[in-house]
């Protein structure tokens, strides 16, 4: 399963442009022939243009001239020919290794030079060497992802048994600044009575107006309203009387709520702001446990809005309001028959529910 390319001339397409065709799909072993005793400055061009692109281990080989002996001559150790010298000034050899095939003390693959053509076999021995070089590099690449993901594994677990021990007191110690932030509230309502009685009234007084133009131009839900002054039956009315009640109750839920939230301010900086901390606290143990990427991602300032936003519009809404305002409203619609549904009717059911409210 070996496929030999052989790259064009020069003048057509440059070897470094070939091997960048193929170098990321397979596995090269590069072999470079020379027909000279010595490399031209074109060769020397090229193979520092591949070395700084893709650092590739090469296999250098002299090709004999022809009419010369197949079999050279054995030269000592002292004789290097001035083409080995031009490959350690191009840093491809290395007086650290033998250039010969042996592999070096780091069983690194390391360019080779072969100016003897019995020495062809080599080849084999240098292509085995890349071949261990692509193997080594992907087992310590394997090796780099399993220790992460163990490192993952292990930290999610230390975690998690932390979570088991301090959730539970977190839970208990919210628990009790619940409490007593509604101890406190129920406190500061039965000392100041008459005060929200008053305030009650007042803003139901300044809102009269605002409400019942509101419910003369309300559309109702889920209920279809002949255009042509029709009669509805009995069901829809009520439920039309229901949805304009609901309306005025939440609107002075909502204006009532946030004067009695200005009127205890200081309880917002004391025991709201010892439960934001708690729940922004649990709100962050759970994104981490629950979703750990995700939770790195996150600003701090999403959780502390949603805290705040949860307190504010929940809490106050849930102990405040329904406390004072959440009384039933007393139906004083009469008719002989079902009337049409006009504004001056949604009005006159608007105007009725409000005086039906009692302050105190």
């Amino acid at each position: 399963e070996v496929d030999v390319v052989v790259a064009p001339c020069r003048g057509f397409q440059s070897a470094e442009a070939t091997l960048g065709e193929y170098v990321n799909q397979v596995l090269p072993v590069v072999i470079f022939a020379i027909s000279e005793a010595e490399l031209s400055s074109s060769d020397e061009n090229e193979l520092r243009e591949i070395k700084e692109k893709f650092s590739l281990p090469i296999f250098f080989f002299k090709v004999p001239e022809s009419g010369v002996e197949l079999i050279s001559p054995k030269k000592t150790d002292n004789e290097k020919s001035s083409l080995y010298c031009q490959l350690m000034d191009l840093e491809y050899l290395s007086t650290n290794h033998c250039s010969c095939g042996a592999p070096g003390p780091d069983a690194d693959a390391q360019s080779m030079l072969v100016e003897q053509f019995e020495k062809l076999r080599l080849l084999s021995t240098f292509s085995r060497q890349v071949l261990q070089k692509h193997l080594v590099e992907a087992a310590t690449g394997l090796n780099e992802v399993h220790c992460r993901c163990l490192n993952i594994f292990i930290n999610q677990a230390f975690d998690m048994q932390r979570d088991l021990q301090i959730t539970p007191k977190r839970l208990e110690y919210t628990r009790k600044k619940e409490n007593e932030l509604y101890e406190s509230l129920m406190n500061i309502a039965n000392r100041k009575q008459e005060e929200m009685k008053d305030m009650i009234v007042e803003t139901l007084s300044n809102m009269k107006e605002e409400l019942l133009e509101d419910a003369a131009n309300m559309e109702f839900k889920d209920i279809i309203i002949p255009e042509n002054g029709e009669p509805v039956s009995s069901k829809d009315i009520k439920c039309c009387i229901k949805q304009i009640q609901e309306l005025i109750i939440s609107r002075l839920n909502q204006a009532v709520a946030n004067k009695l939230i200005s009127s205890v301010d200081y309880l917002r900086e004391s025991f709201v702001g010892t439960l934001e901390r708690c729940l922004k606290s649990l709100e962050e143990s759970w994104e981490v446990s629950v979703h750990p990427a995700r939770s790195l991602e996150k600003s701090k300032d999403v959780s502390v809005h949603i805290t705040s936003n949860y307190l504010k519009q929940v809490w106050w809404l849930k102990w405040l309001s329904r406390v004072y305002l959440a009384r039933v409203i007393i139906q004083r619609i009469t008719w002989v028959s079902p009337p049409a549904i006009t504004s001056d009717w949604k009005r006159k059911v608007a105007q009725d529910a409000i005086e039906s409210l009692s302050a105190s």
